[in-house]
C-alpha cells in the first residue's frame, strides 16, 4: 500500500447474481458511492491514519457481507482486498462510470459536469452523487422515477399535491417529483452527508429550489402527504411500517423500492396490516416496487 494516499480502494470479488443485492446495501449502509463490474463490487473511502482501512468501516462491511449470507447462502463474497488509491484518480473513475441515463419517458438524470443534449419535452435532474446513494443507475431508483411519472400523468392527479421522499439520498427522487409537477416535495435523510449532497445538487437543479430537505427520520415528520415515496432496505421498510403508512393521506399513494423479489411479500404484508391497500408490483432484474394507496 502506498504511504500517503488519500483514499482507499475497497474491491469485493463475487459472483454476478450478487453484485446488485451487495451494491445496494453497501451505498445505502455506509453512505458513498460504489461502482459494479460483472463480477466485482468496489468503493472508495477516505484513509485515516496509518489504518488500512477505518475499523467503524471494516466492522459495518463485515455486517452486510454476514447479511448478504442470510439472504444469499453459498453465493456470498468470501472476502475484499483493500488498496491505495489517490484522490484525482478516483475523481476520474467515478465519472468515467456514471454518465446521462434517460428513465421513463422523459426524465433525464445527468452528471453535473458534462453537458446534455435535451429535447424541448425533457425533465433533465443534475446529480454529483458526492457521498451519498442515488443516480439512477440502480434498478431500485429508476423503480421509482418511473412510478413517479406515472403518478404524474395518472388521472388521480396526485402529482400536483405534496410528495415525501424518504430516504433521499442525493436527492433524486425529491428533485424527479417538483418537476413532474409534485407542488410541496420534503425529502428527509437521516445522514448529514447525505443531506449535503442533496442540497449541493439542489443548487445545481435551479427548478428544484423549492424542494425542501432535512436531516431526520419519519418519526420526526408529523404531517401527511398525497404520495410518499421510500427508497430503502426491505428489513428497515418493514420496521417502519407504521410510521410511514401514518404519512399517506387519505387518498394517498405510497411506493416503496429497495426490495428484492424475495422479500416482497413480507413487506406487502406489513403494510397491509397498517390498513393500506396494495395496488400493484413493478419489477427491474431481481428488484421490485410496491406501491399501495390509501382511499
Amino acid at each position: 500500500m502506498t504511504k500517503g494516499s488519500d483514499w482507499l480502494l475497497v474491491r469485493i470479488p463475487c459472483e454476478p447474481e450478487v453484485v446488485e443485492f451487495l451494491a445496494y446495501e453497501i451505498a445505502e449502509s455506509l453512505g458513498i458511492g460504489v461502482e459494479t463490474e460483472d463480477t466485482e463490487v468496489r468503493f472508495y473511502v477516505r484513509r485515516k491514519d496509518a489504518e488500512p482501512l477505518d475499523p467503524e468501516i471494516e466492522g459495518r462491511l463485515g455486517s452486510i457481507l454476514e447479511e448478504v449470507r442470510l439472504f444469499l447462502g453459498s453465493r456470498t463474497p468470501k472476502g475484499y482486498h483493500v488498496s491505495a488509491f489517490s484522490g484525482s484518480d478516483w475523481a476520474g473513475e467515478w465519472k468515467r462510470h456514471f454518465k446521462p441515463l434517460r428513465v421513463g419517458r422523459r426524465l433525464v438524470i445527468a452528471p453535473t459536469w458534462e453537458q446534455v443534449a435535451a429535447q424541448p419535452q425533457d425533465l433533465v435532474i443534475r446529480i454529483d452523487p458526492g457521498q451519498a446513494f442515488g443516480t439512477g443507475h440502480h434498478e431500485t431508483t429508476r423503480l421509482c422515477l418511473r412510478w413517479l411519472e406515472e403518478q404524474a400523468v395518472s388521472k388521480e392527479g396526485l402529482h400536483g399535491g405534496s410528495l415525501f421522499d424518504v430516504g433521499t439520498g442525493t436527492g433524486i427522487l425529491a428533485f424527479a417529483g417538483a418537476l413532474l409537477g409534485f407542488g410541496r416535495v420534503l425529502g428527509i435523510d437521516p445522514d448529514p452527508q447525505a443531506v449535503e449532497s442533496a442540497l449541493a445538487n439542489r443548487r445545481e437543479n435551479p427548478a428544484c429550489a423549492g424542494v425542501e430537505l432535512r436531516c431526520g427520520t419519519v418519526a420526526d415528520v408529523k404531517e401527511r402527504f398525497d404520495v410518499v415515496v421510500a427508497n430503502i432496505q426491505a428489513n428497515l421498510l418493514a420496521a417502519m411500517a407504521e410510521d410511514l403508512a401514518e404519512r399517506v393521506a387519505s387518498p394517498g399513494r405510497l411506493a416503496l423500492s429497495g426490495i428484492l423479489l424475495e422479500q416482497a411479500d413480507a413487506v406487502r404484508s406489513a403494510y397491509q396490516r397498517q390498513g393500506l391497500d396494495f395496488l400493484e408490483d413493478e419489477r427491474d432484474g431481481e428488484w421490485c416496487l410496491l406501491a399501495f394507496k390509501r382511499e
